[in-house]
């Protein structure tokens, strides 16, 4: 099993519910975007109220998040909108609480549950924040692919593109990456990749062919082996998560199948 693939998903269409999970306080709402049911993992859309608190306590799954809007105190950083935050299993969470209220893009590895028991060691260092919007921190698309085995459908881009690398797990090859497409982008080429990827579109706007075309607010999963392009966009910040190593490899133009396995 794996994540769902979603051709497209309007957030503020995603019915919202009262979040309820044993040990965390009572407030929260959230949408589930797409879940993985022989892991557990979740994607979600978390809506955090003004004033709301949450006492010390740790997460046996890995966590990222992004601040889409709003405040955020936890695990000693404090947060804003375009923060992006990795918090490792085992780490101490809290106190959280948020002044304004806020809106998080939430990924968990595995099921999330709430302990107050005996903290085990922190799988992993707890992750710095980021600030997604801040061109300061954006680098040039290739650091993204550097030792990647495949990534031919890039090697023809006529504008350059830029990205931060947030997160890549060396046993799995699993990444998190924010792309960020300039005005007049296009890529000439088909592709596909070889594991699961979901986006967010984060702002302007990005086709994934000339039928398809994502603006803030909107996200997609692409299964593995499913052709996407010609790809386009005009200042599109994308923020898009692989499930398995990054590949993104060329394939000839009118192309209908690949076998992604290979």
């Amino acid at each position: 099993m794996a994540h769902s693939g979603k051709r497209r998903v309007t957030i503020e269409q995603v019915p919202q519910r009262v979040w309820r999970a044993s040990g965390l306080p009572f407030g929260l709402l959230v949408r589930q975007i797409n879940a993985d049911p022989e892991t557990g993992a979740q994607t979600l859309v978390v809506d955090v109220p003004p004033g709301w608190q949450m006492p010390e306590h740790w997460n046996s799954a890995d966590i990222e998040l992004l601040v889409r809007d709003g405040d955020l105190s936890i695990a000693g950083r404090q947060c804003r909108r375009g923060h992006y935050l990795f918090l490792p299993s085992g780490t101490e969470i809290g106190p959280v609480s948020s002044t304004e209220g806020a809106t998080l893009i939430f990924w968990t590895d595995s099921p999330f549950e709430v302990r107050t028991d005996e903290r085990p060691p922190p799988s992993k260092p707890l992750g710095e924040t980021v600030d997604l919007f801040d061109p300061a921190n954006w680098r040039p698309v290739q650091e993204a692919f550097a030792g990647v085995t495949d990534t031919s459908s890039h090697g023809d881009l006529d504008v350059p593109t830029q990205c931060i690398r947030l997160r890549k797990v060396e046993e799995t090859g699993k990444d998190t990456i924010l792309f960020v497409l300039p005005r007049n982008f296009a890529k000439t080429a088909l592709e596909f990749h070889h594991s699961t990827e979901e986006i967010f579109f984060l702002g302007g706007w990005c086709a994934t062919d000339p039928e398809h075309v994502y603006r803030a607010g909107e996200y997609l999963c692409w299964e593995p082996g499913v052709i996407h392009g010609v790809v386009t966009g005009w200042e599109a910040i994308c923020l898009s998560k692989h499930h398995g190593p990054l590949t993104s490899p060329q394939i000839p133009l009118g192309a209908t199948s690949v076998d992604a396995e290979r």
